[in-house]
């Protein structure tokens, strides 16, 4: 957040503008751990184990964003003020208010869908028919080899799922 002279508070949301090299030893201060994993990956770019060493690496990657990790603590960053739109669509949830809804507030996108007693329920598909029963407030994710279906208050733990099936061998193809 920043302030201005009579102390109300302002959205603070850092679109960065700079050069690769500016924010690589950005990264290299304040979060040495991530520098080593995009280096070791950036190595293997081009050659056979390039999937695997990304795989291997992503997976130890603690997931702080830059925000938190780089823009709050540098001190070479700037902050302007300008005069815009703008939604930051980070979850399933949140991508919500850019799609079309139906008459019981389901939104279904990439698929057919037949629904019964289904309510406020996100259903993103990758050609199949998904047909659902007695389901609300529901996020259903199809994809040609995968499929999620959570609660939507629950959205934010797939990034934590998905760090878990990254551990297990019998997911590898997967991820």
């Amino acid at each position: 957040m920043c302030y201005n002279n009579n102390k109300n508070m302002r959205i603070y949301y850092p679109t960065l503008v700079n050069n690769d090299d500016r924010l690589l030893r950005e990264i290299k201060k304040y979060l040495p751990d991530l520098y080593k994993n995009l280096m070791r990956m950036y190595e293997y770019i081009g050659t056979e184990k390039e999937e695997e060493i990304i795989n291997e690496e992503y997976s130890k990657i603690d997931g702080i964003s830059i925000d938190f990790g780089v823009m709050q603590r540098t001190h070479r960053a700037v902050v302007l003020e300008t005069s815009f739109d703008w939604d930051d669509i980070g979850s399933f949830v949140s991508l919500e208010r850019f799609l079309n809804h139906d008459e019981n507030s389901n939104i279904v996108t990439g698929c057919k869908a037949g629904l019964l007693d289904v309510y406020n329920t996100m259903i993103l598909g990758d050609k199949r028919l998904i047909s659902a029963i007695g389901l609300k407030d529901m996020l259903i994710v199809d994809t040609e080899d995968a499929l999620l279906i959570c609660p939507k208050d629950r959205c934010q733990q797939i990034k934590e799922l998905v760090k878990d099936l990254y551990k297990k061998d019998e997911f590898e193809r997967f991820m």
